[in-house]
């Protein structure tokens, strides 16, 4: 039965690398929609076809949004892990006028440049590599992966300097406290969307973190003070901060205001954002068993309560996301309990037009190859398993981008939400035949203890709380209170 399980997942993983050049795009026509009375630019529902693009975790766009730099799972052979094979990420650009597509290689984390000249992504020696038309023209030493353009200057973290990188030249811009120096995988540090501040938080295995703001320019940090907080999060504008709790979500900006309201007010507990930066709250749908469906989420604006604006996306997966110009919605669409691929949809549709996922054939056949994969649980997180269960390591790793949707492997009912040693804040679901599935390291919890949860349904964000080696879900499975391997079920 291992046999067949391994050759069965080496198949389905090797479509990954399947990806032709000369496959059609059809991007649909906006013209029409864009001139129709009754077009909403937040309803996004018109699917484009683009060329398949298997196993993917996420994308970021480029700043004309005229790109998409995609990091997707590829297997490779392993001698020293269990399952007899290694997932492992590459980088791959799509040019959605051309559907041309171009191989960074291996890496994550993809960030674009502010005019498109330059890529810049994360290996696992340690290094960022900026990319231009193919040429590597920069390997940079970096403490910590994450990283944000202002224009054509990349600003980094190099133990308490944060630095720039501009034309081949390095420059430090500011030092921090060396008491607060992040000290990635153990805290984390992100920039604002100008790059004009950051965020650091320092985590603690007893459950405690330390949150600050700081001033990029002048290395300045001062504490967050939000009793509470699980979760913080940059707008993709400006700098606005969300920051959330398990029952409050409230979002700061540079001048110090700060706008709140509890989770309860909202239609569901996942959040999202416009491509100018306003904040979506709301629901996002299960996709098995019922594929791809429209969901609806409020766009929230407290200095306005007349505005009752409503996003129509589809309840795609990984890191979902508008591009720049508000035109296109991405995410993965599930093709199995384990598949996903890049999913594009038009925005700016009148009520009239768009795809009708009850009879698109594309919707209707994934949901059909859903249906006939013979394995109970599905893949939690469009991401890639960085560790399997083997020795001591009691469960899978699956890791993705700080934010990515978690969701149940199976339907069940919520039995723990909280902090545990080691393991952070995790969600555990109790299933059918004594089974319970636990996701650790987490964020947001999505859930409380006793909802009801349907099998993909969306029950927490990737984090990296507790001990952890990068933003990852531990995905742990127990029997009769026995661990078992999640990936045999």
């Amino acid at each position: 039965m291992s046999i067949a399980l391994l050759a069965m997942t080496m198949s389905a993983c090797a479509r990954v690398q399947q990806m032709n050049d000369d496959q059609d795009v059809s991007l649909p026509d906006d013209r029409l929609a864009r001139s129709t009375t009754g077009a909403d630019p937040l309803r996004c529902t018109d699917r484009a076809t683009i060329p398949q693009i298997d196993y993917v975790t996420n994308a970021k766009w480029s700043a004309d949004s005229g790109a998409l730099a995609v990091s997707r799972i590829v297997t490779i052979p392993s001698s020293v892990t269990i399952s007899g094979y290694e997932e492992d990420l590459r980088v791959t650009v799509l040019t959605l006028a051309t559907g041309a597509m171009r191989e960074l290689g291996q890496g994550s984390r993809p960030e674009w440049s502010g005019s498109g000249t330059y890529l810049s992504y994360w290996r696992e020696d340690g290094h960022l590599y900026v990319d231009q038309n193919g040429t590597t023209v920069a390997k940079i030493e970096t403490s910590d992966p994450e990283v944000r353009w202002k224009g054509d200057g990349l600003y980094f973290w190099y133990d308490d300097e944060i630095r720039v990188w501009h034309d081949g030249a390095v420059d430090t811009v500011a030092r921090v406290d060396t008491e607060l120096t992040p000290r990635y995988p153990h805290d984390d540090a992100y920039f604002s969307a100008d790059g004009a501040r950051f965020t650091v938080t320092r985590y603690s295995l007893d459950g405690s973190a330390e949150r600050y703001v700081g001033n990029t320019s002048t290395g300045q940090m001062t504490p967050l003070d939000e009793p509470g907080t699980t979760y913080t999060e940059w707008a993709p504008k400006g700098q606005t901060l969300l920051v959330r709790s398990n029952d409050r979500i409230a979002l700061r900006e540079a001048a110090g205001t700060d706008r709140a309201a509890p989770l309860g007010a909202f239609a569901g507990p996942v959040h999202g954002w416009t491509a100018d930066g306003r904040l979506l709250v709301g629901a996002v749908s299960a996709t098995v068993p019922g594929g791809n469906v429209f969901d609806r989420l409020g766009v929230w604006d407290p200095d306005d309560e007349g505005d009752r604006a409503i996003a129509t996306l589809p309840n795609l997966l990984g890191m979902r996301s508008f591009s720049p110009d508000g035109r296109w919605f991405d995410g993965v669409s599930r093709t199995g309990n384990y598949g996903t691929q890049l999913e594009l949809y038009r925005c700016g549709v009148a009520r009239a037009q768009g795809v009708d996922l009850r009879a698109d054939p594309a919707a209707r056949s994934r949901l059909a190859r859903i249906a006939s994969d013979p394995r109970r649980f599905v893949r939690p997180v469009a991401g890639a398993i960085s560790q399997f269960l083997q020795g001591n390591h009691t469960g899978i790793d699956i890791a993705a981008p700080v934010g990515s949707i978690i969701v149940a492997a199976d339907d069940g009912v919520v039995d723990a939400v909280g902090w545990v040693q080691v393991g952070g804040r995790r969600v555990c679901v109790q299933h059918a035949n004594d089974i319970e599935s636990c996701y650790y390291h987490t964020s947001a919890a999505l859930v409380s203890s006793g909802d009801h949860v349907a099998r993909g349904q969306p029950i927490a964000l990737i984090g990296m709380t507790g001990a952890t080696t990068g933003p990852h879900v531990h995905w742990e499975v127990k029997q009769e209170g026995r661990i078992v391997d999640p990936l045999g079920l």
